[in-house]
């Protein structure tokens, strides 16, 4: 994987930015939006193959892997309109979103993976909960510090509630 997007610039956006990028000479092509315009810039800014996109579709058009790094609370504003198709995997890092409800905001028929990233991912010591497992997620995640698929979605709320905010 050589193109991630980003849809948000928060604490974990940035976090995941900096563990793919930060003293790794095969730093992957990062794909900004320009929701969290100040911290996008200060990324971009400070690594040399991070984007800031126009828009959110400019970021999954340019992507393979579209994490998207928004409140869940923000998610229809942020998703509105975005066609994502199924040659692209999409992670959501969003708190208390599901599969199913994600499915249904974005219209898409591309695989889709739950992740919960912690803050330590800036250090590539952060062991991720995945569902389902899927290997470019995993691979992604592996990067960061780790990662620990979970065989179904119950399983994946309690590790969430274990260790997220619900933001």
């Amino acid at each position: 994987m050589k193109r991630i997007g980003i849809i948000g610039a928060g604490e974990i956006g940035r976090a995941i930015v900096t563990g793919l990028c930060d003293g790794d000479d095969e730093a992957p092509e990062v794909f900004l939006s320009p929701r969290g315009a100040g911290t996008a810039a200060e990324l971009s800014g400070r690594f040399e193959t991070v984007r800031v996109c126009a828009g959110n579709q400019e970021v999954v058009d340019r992507s393979e892997v579209v994490i998207i790094a928004v409140r869940g609370r923000d998610r229809h504003e942020a998703l509105a309109g975005l066609r994502v198709d199924g040659g692209r995997t999409v992670v959501s890092v969003m708190a208390g979103v599901g599969i199913d409800d994600l499915r249904r905001t974005l219209a898409t028929e591309a695989p889709l993976v739950r992740a919960i990233p912690l803050p330590a991912a800036r250090e590539r010591r952060s062991v991720t909960v995945t569902y389902p497992s899927h290997p470019v997620a995993d691979s992604l995640f592996e990067r960061l510090g780790g990662v620990l698929p979970v065989e179904d979605e119950a399983a994946f709320n309690v590790f969430s509630a274990l260790t997220g905010s619900p933001r």
